[in-house]
């Protein structure tokens, strides 16, 4: 069951939607219905995991030791795609037994670790989110780095990587 859109709170959107009319009524031609759709979200998450993963992949397989490293990039995966199925069916049985649920949720994680254990189960997924989602930034600032170094150094002019890890995390 789809919530359905009230178009009487979207005159905030006047300026940014283009096709309302000049007395700020939006038609319902622009505004789109059902969000992503399951192949959309699919390719999204798809690119966003396999984005950083594979440029970091090279390095994990060099330092785990070739056969070793493709053991464990399995057993991840096994183990990412199980949890995944697991935290699915956590959304759907929140969504059957709690009415709140059945729209659009904001933090789904949280809300489902606060009904599993309580206050402090929500709390946890928060700063496990949050260290999971600065993690991911420090990675990216690191191979922007080291990009940066290598297409300047070869101009012949040379930092060292911290310096260029305080450049890109500032500008």
């Amino acid at each position: 069951m789809a919530p359905q859109t009230s178009f009487n709170n979207l005159k905030v959107l006047e300026p940014l939607v283009p096709g309302s009319s000049e007395k700020g009524q939006i038609t319902q031609e622009v505004v789109k219905h059902g969000g992503l759709g399951i192949l959309t979200a699919a390719i999204f998450l798809a690119g966003e995991m396999a984005g950083s993963g594979v440029l970091a992949l090279p390095a994990a397989m060099i330092g785990t030791g070739g056969w070793l490293g493709l053991a464990l990039i399995f057993l991840f995966t096994a183990n990412a795609g199980f949890s995944g199925t697991r935290l699915g069916l956590c959304w759907i049985m929140l969504e059957e037994r709690y009415e709140e649920f059945r729209g659009e949720v904001r933090d789904p994680y949280p809300a489902i670790a606060e009904k599993a254990v309580g206050r402090w189960g929500r709390i946890a997924s928060v700063v496990a989110i949050s260290l999971t989602l600065y993690g991911g930034g420090c990675v990216f600032i690191v191979l922007i780095a080291q990009l940066l170094g290598s297409l300047i150094g070869s101009a012949g002019f040379s930092l060292s990587l911290c310096v260029w890890m305080v450049i890109v995390a500032v500008g």
